[in-house]
Formats: structure tokens, sequence, C-alpha cells
């Protein structure tokens, strides 16, 4: 009979689904790169330029200047997080609480009647909230934002509210946290793409190497049918030509074991929890079929085994089978990390029992009219 390797699934096999993967990785990583020049160039050129034009009005410019480099170094501690994949990770509150309080010192020591107009760390602590909160919830962003405008509020409302300044609060609120939560949505469902290729691409690959899977057991099972037809095909057409005695005890012996092992082959394309002790069920039916009496019983969890060296241990109980007279006995059991298919059947002659192959061990012991045999396999 042909061997088969059992077929192990790949990881190396490329897929075609793989490109979407790839491209929406990219995609995600371009967004990352475009939200810290975002983040960067507003800080730089507007915030700076707002703070440098209006460094006169400020009660100390170094404070101001001070706030800035804090803020500089936020969204650089933020930007080197967002590219090295680390933003999702809850410290980033850390760098969102420094911000926030950057932001709302700065804007208490801007000029009480200018505030809506000198402030310029409104809207840089909002960005790096931005940068430092992307990928956690929106529900997070949306609340820090919040608590800004708060904080900015309060020091309105300490200088004094007016029509004026209220309507101003009011337009750069609207604007700038407009933007910034654009911006989150935008990277979400960038993510969720993202995700969504990912997910199809991994079941495409499954699907493919699924049935790449199924071809090859498809093809070795027919390469078995091919082995099989060898031997029972010279077999039937001696019956069918009458040069094969049906009387005859070896003619018969040699029937019992092809229809064993085509029942053998028939077991193996079923899908079974346990292929080995249903493929023993398989061949002991011919036996019974000629008045043996067959008893099969399992000890513990079994293993998995190879399909070759299920067919090297039901080989070894067809060959069992097929010399019982009357009565025989299989137990299979798990044994350290193998397993162990012993059997005992009366017999007149031993039977032929091939040399181990697959690393299946075989001893055998007579007992009068009874044999004993065992193939053990260790799986290590």
């Amino acid at each position: 009979m042909a061997r088969v390797t059992a077929v192990r699934p790949s990881a190396a096999q490329p897929s075609a689904a793989q490109p979407s993967v790839v491209l929406s990785t990219r995609y995600g990583r371009a967004f990352d790169i475009a939200v810290v020049i975002v983040v960067v160039g507003w800080h730089v050129a507007g915030a700076g330029g707002l703070l440098l034009s209006d460094r006169a009005s400020y009660g100390s410019d170094a404070f101001q200047v001070a706030a800035w480099m804090l803020l500089a170094l936020v969204i650089a501690a933020g930007s080197v997080r967002l590219l090295t994949g680390l933003p999702g990770r809850p410290e980033g509150w850390a760098l969102a609480g420094v911000a926030l309080v950057t932001a709302t010192a700065a804007a208490a020591a801007c000029p009480a009647a200018e505030l809506v107009k000198t402030d310029w760390a409104w809207g840089a602590a909002g960005w790096a909230g931005v940068l430092v909160l992307l990928r956690r919830p929106m529900a997070e962003l949306a609340g820090f934002l919040s608590l800004e405008a708060l904080a900015t509020f309060g020091v309105l409302a300490r200088d004094g509210l007016n029509r004026q300044g209220l309507a101003g609060f009011i337009t750069v609120l609207a604007g700038s946290a407009g933007i910034q939560l654009a911006v989150a949505v935008a990277a979400r469902a960038l993510n969720s793409t993202a995700r969504q290729a990912a997910d199809a691409a991994h079941g495409e690959a499954a699907a493919r190497e699924h049935a790449v899977v199924a071809g090859r057991l498809r093809a070795s099972r027919y390469a078995r049918w091919l082995a099989l037809q060898e031997t029972a095909e010279p077999l039937l057409s001696g019956l069918a030509a009458g040069s094969a005695d049906p009387g005859d005890a070896a003619v018969r012996g040699i029937c019992a074991v092809e229809a064993a092992r085509l029942r053998r082959l028939l077991a193996e394309s079923d899908e079974s929890p346990g292929p080995l002790v249903h493929e023993l069920h398989a061949t002991a039916d011919v036996a019974e079929r000629r008045g043996v009496a067959v008893d099969i019983e399992t000890a513990g969890a079994l293993p998995g085994v190879p399909p070759d060296v299920r067919r090297v241990l039901t080989d070894t109980a067809i060959a069992v089978l097929t010399a019982a007279r009357s009565h025989a006995r299989i137990t299979v059991a798990a044994v350290d990390d193998g397993i162990a298919v012993s059997l005992v059947a009366d017999t007149q002659q031993p039977p032929l029992l091939a040399a181990g192959r697959g690393g299946v061990v075989i001893e055998q012991q007579r007992d009068r009219d009874d044999l004993w045999v065992e193939a053990r396999w260790n799986g290590r």
C-alpha cells in the first residue's frame, strides 16, 4: 500500500489576499505620519506664529515660551509613541494631562481683555491631545477636548464675560474641536477598513489553504485506491474467470484481506474524532462477517496518529484478524507519548506481519492457540 504523509498547513504559502493587508497597513502608517506633520506644523507655524506676534502683550513672554517648549516636548513624545506603535497604551493620558495643565496656565497668563486673541495654547494643546489619544476610544478624546474647553472658559469667566469674548470663544471652540474630532474619526474609519481588509485576507488565505489541503488529500486517497486496485483487481479477475476457487481457504483469506483494506480506505475518508478506532472497526467488520467475534476496547485519552502510522497499525490488525478463527480482541491504549494497539486472537497459522514501519514497533507471542501481537508507536 502506498504511504501518505500527513499534510500540514504552511504559513509560508503565499496568498493573493496579503497585498490588501500590506496596502491597508501602509495607508494607516501614512495617515499617522500625516497627523504628526499636521500637529507639528500647527505648533510651529500656528501656535508659534501667534506667540511671536503677541509677545509684547504678555506679562511674561519667557513664561509663554517655556509653555510652548513644554507642549513641544509633549508633541515630540506623542509623535514617537504614534509612529512606534504605542498610541493605544493608557499612559498617553499622562501626556494629555501635561498638555491640559500647560495650556490652562498659558491661558491664565494672557491679557485679561484679549484672551481669545492671544491664547495660542488652546489649539496647540487640543492637537497634542489628538496625537496622544488618537488610538484611544473616541469618548476619551472628546472628554479631553471638553475639559480643555471648560478650563479655558473658566479663565475667560475669571477675567469677566462679555458678548464679544463669548462669541470668539464659541467660534474658536467650534472650529478647532470640529477639525480635531474629524481627524480622530478619520483615523478610526481607516483602522476599521484595515481590520476588515486583514480579516478578508485571512479568510481568503484560509480558504485557499483549505482547498490546497483538500486537493492533496484527494490525490493521496486516489493513489491509495490505485494501489488497492493493483492487488484487488487480479483477485476479482481470477474469481470472475474461475481460476481462483472461492472454496480455497487461501483465496478466502486473500479476499478477507482485500475487503478489510477496502473498508479501511472508505473509513479514512470519513470525518471522525477518533480515526484510528474508526478504521479498526471497519477492518473488524470483515472478520465479524466470517463469524469471528471481535471486541474493541480503548484505554486513556488517545493521541492523534499520523495517517501513515495508522495504516501500519491497521495493517497489523488486518493480518491478525484475517488469521483469527473464532474470536479476537483489540485494545487501543494511550502509552507515554504514543499509542499501543494490542491484539489477541486464536489462530492456526501465525499471520505474516510486516516489519515495523513509520516508527511502529511490533511484538508477538503465542500461548497455545492464542496469538498476542502489540504494535506500539511513540510520537516523540
